[in-house]
């Protein structure tokens, strides 16, 4: 494996365009910098991009990048010291730096993981509401094969079915979600039923997921707009696990 230091050495910060917009499904950007892996496989970093990178308790996306020079399927994408890298397989020709490109993401499986994201902070409402507060979560994915999000303590005696209601209550009520961002001294007076906050890193800008009436949560990740797109909630199991426990969810259409 190439070693990321070498690949984001001299690289300026990436413009994650999804941070602003989940819903953006096409860009066209110019490749800063090619690093091959192999003859067919390598790291691509463009100036900006749509993709997202593993981590924030999400999957990575997944998608092309192209141009009349090359095409390359994005099969994961990684970050490293704010740079965003694209690692993938060349389908044909050979990637510049310098040239512009045309970066899509695989939409199906982007907007599933907005459904399970936005999903899983509802749930940490449904949860909050039964345990009645000072609830704190040690992680969380929200993604296939399995979403879940674990909180620290004793195990609580939740049931399955009544989170299942309060969420969908929620879902219902097709609330609006959407991002804002604090600095530091602004982030107690923001956040409403976060259970993340005491594992927040020091930063001088917070991006905050809002949902409406019901929680405002530190979040990098991708959301829908409204809680009526998420669907219906299932919570599949609520069981201990070494840190307290976990609570196991999932996303039906309709």
């Amino acid at each position: 494996m190439v070693s990321l230091e070498r690949i984001v050495e001299g690289l300026p910060q990436t413009n994650k365009l999804f941070l602003t917009d989940s819903y953006q499904r096409e860009l066209e950007t110019s490749l800063l910098k090619y690093v091959p892996e192999s003859r067919k496989t390598g790291y691509l970093v463009t100036s900006e991009t749509i993709m997202h990178p593993r981590g924030g308790a999400q999957p990575s996306d997944s998608g092309t990048i192209g141009c009349d020079l090359f095409t390359a399927r994005v099969k994961k994408v990684l970050e490293h010291s704010g740079v965003v890298i694209h690692y993938g397989e060349i389908l044909k020709g050979s990637p510049e730096p310098g040239s512009q490109v045309r970066m899509s993401i695989d939409w199906d499986a982007r907007y599933r993981v907005m459904r399970l994201h936005t999903a899983g902070h509802i749930v940490d409402y449904a949860v909050l509401m039964e345990v009645g507060g000072g609830l704190l979560s040690s992680k969380a994915f929200h993604g296939p094969p399995e979403s879940f999000v674990e909180y620290m303590g004793r195990m609580q005696n939740l049931s399955p079915s009544e989170l299942e209601r309060i969420s969908n209550e929620v879902v219902r009520q097709a609330r609006r979600v959407y991002p804002v961002w604090v600095d530091r001294k602004e982030l107690q007076y923001t956040v409403r039923g976060a259970p993340n906050v005491a594992r927040l890193p020091e930063l001088q800008t917070y991006r905050i997921i809002v949902i409406d009436g019901v929680n405002a949560i530190p979040c990098g990740g991708t959301h829908v707009a409204e809680t009526s797109e998420v669907g219906r909630i299932v919570v599949k199991e609520v069981r201990p696990v070494e840190s307290g426990f976990r609570v196991v969810y999932d996303v039906l259409d309709g």
